[in-house]
């Protein structure tokens, strides 16, 4: 009689543990960024695990989502990453990009074309963000006092509303939310993130590094693979991006010209950029103390280690 039920209850417990229990990875993601790219190289077909996206206006709410335990990784820049661990945040970057989209920009006919234009005038951007930090380096290269300038902090929605509004002189941003304006409403770029060297992040929480690296190192490869897939297809990439963020085509293509979003496999290169972002924040007072670069960045994950 044992025998009848052997071969069905053996076909149930593979049924469970191929569904009930499949492994699922809570992802944040900003506009456009990491499930734009994804989705568009097909790299989120036949996955091994459920995937649970959490979509964030910027990189902030995102870290503190991280930090409460509701997800487990997300992109985010070089910048917010290290205002966070310094705030106390138990993660870890562990897979690293250029990125270029980062810019300065200012309302179509402003009489500001330069950085040292920016003394004495009102710059919005979001506390602590990629932008921030672009607009604390390029001030410095200007010879423009941090002193000299008037930080409006908010988010990159309402800081490039505001800037058409004329309630602030500059904004520094970074995609899509540079290029909707350029496009759409002809500001212009005075500062281009492109002469400033910046890292974007794949961040996982340690918790979920130890708990589910397996499913961390896989979609850290497939984000990579995707990463490649949309340097050579940028018109795909940008119509995935369109349909995503419903903006229009050209605004997303400029958006994918501008990034890059390079996968950087060199450690000591990330290392020594993400310490100069580090040292830099210290030096204005954006954290209390110095970061060693080296205790938030893993990229052993992405390589499949």
């Amino acid at each position: 009689m044992k025998s009848r039920y052997l071969l069905p209850v053996s076909l149930l417990l593979a049924a469970i543990s191929s569904t009930s229990f499949a492994a699922t990875l809570s992802v944040g993601d900003q506009r456009g960024n990491a499930r734009a790219i994804l989705e568009a190289a097909g790299e989120l077909n036949s996955l091994p695990y459920t995937l649970d996206w959490h979509e964030f206006a910027n990189a902030a709410p995102l870290l503190e989502a991280m930090r409460a335990g509701s997800i487990d990784a997300g992109s985010v820049g070089d910048a917010p990453l290290t205002f966070a661990v310094a705030a106390g945040l138990d993660a870890k970057g562990i897979l690293a990009t250029q990125y270029a989209g980062n810019a300065i920009i200012v309302k179509k006919g402003s009489a500001i074309t330069t950085p040292q234009q920016l003394a004495g005038k009102r710059i919005a951007t979001v506390k602590g963000s990629s932008g921030h930090n672009l607009a604390l380096q390029v001030l410095e290269r200007a010879g423009v006092a941090v002193k000299a300038v008037n930080f409006v902090f908010t988010t990159p929605a309402e800081a490039t509303l505001v800037l058409d509004q004329g309630g602030v002189d500059a904004v520094s941003t970074w995609e899509p939310y540079v290029s909707f304006a350029t496009q759409q409403s002809g500001a212009q770029i005075i500062a281009d993130g492109k002469d400033y060297p910046a890292l974007n992040y794949l961040v996982a929480s340690n918790s979920a590094i130890a708990a589910r690296r397996s499913e961390l190192s896989d979609f850290s490869q497939r984000l990579t693979r995707a990463r490649a897939w949309g340097a050579q297809h940028p018109q795909e990439y940008a119509a995935s991006i369109a349909k995503l963020l419903r903006i229009p085509q050209e605004v997303a293509l400029q958006k994918v010209k501008r990034e890059i979003n390079t996968v950087v496999s060199d450690k000591a290169q990330v290392l020594a950029i993400q310490q100069n972002t580090a040292d830099f924040y210290a030096k204005n007072g954006l954290i209390p103390k110095p970061l060693k670069a080296e205790s938030f960045i893993d990229l052993s994950l992405s390589a499949g280690k």
